[in-house]
């Protein structure tokens, strides 16, 4: 228990999670090395591709307990369980699954399963989800998230999908716990050519968007 409060914990803390979609293994490393650096220590690997699991066991062994290596895009049961054998500390999935989320809850684990309505979200939570993300993001908006907190102000949100530098504040001043962010951080094309110093650009400006929102200092 005290492992999941921690986990929760830095989740919101840092306020972000890098969400990492089929990137090639020998680029996992700097590109890790490149988000971290600039202060995002909750990494999520999607585990549709074919080197998901393995990425995650990787980074996993090399960062022990300094980040959160969490597995993204599980949408069954048997994913779940491979995933964190491999050392996720976190399982987020796209909908929601009871089995999923009975699994992860088994073997002591952060669970953030998929929603899209209210129902789903407190359907989400009595089955004993810890957090809801609330995907896509970009469809259903701040607004939405606005409006859902006040009838669920108890209920955790981390929403996902069409997050940006220039929206990240707004998302983060409705009330949620963190963002997931995939493609307007993680810039493949920069991968490609190895370009991982304009990565660090970016993530610093998520990060300070964040504090800024938060009121912090930066």
């Amino acid at each position: 228990m005290i492992e999941k409060i921690e986990t929760i914990r830095k989740i919101q803390d840092n306020g972000i999670i890098a969400v990492i979609r089929n990137i090639p293994e020998d680029k996992i490393s700097d590109l890790a090395e490149a988000l971290i650096s600039s202060g995002i220590n909750t990494l999520e690997i999607t585990v549709e591709g074919e080197n998901g699991f393995s990425m995650i066991e990787f980074l996993s062994k090399k960062y022990k307990d300094q980040v959160l290596i969490g597995a993204g895009t599980v949408i069954d049961s048997a994913s779940a369980q491979l995933a964190i054998s491999k050392g996720a500390n976190y399982i987020l999935s796209p909908n929601f699954n009871p089995e999923v989320v009975k699994t992860t809850l088994r073997y002591g684990k952060v669970v953030v399963p998929g929603v899209m309505t209210p129902t789903e979200m407190m359907n989400a939570m009595e089955c004993g989800a810890d957090m809801v993300k609330i995907f896509p993001a970009s469809v259903l908006g701040v607004k939405f998230i606005k409006d859902v907190k006040g009838p669920f102000p108890q209920i955790p949100i981390i929403p996902t999908g069409g997050i940006d530098v220039n929206n990240v504040g707004d998302f983060i001043k409705a009330g949620v716990e963190a963002v997931g962010v995939g493609g307007t951080l993680i810039n493949k094309e920069a991968i490609q050519r190895s370009d991982f110093d304009s990565i660090k650009e970016t993530a610093s400006q998520f990060i300070s968007e964040i504090k800024k929102a938060r009121g912090m200092s930066l």
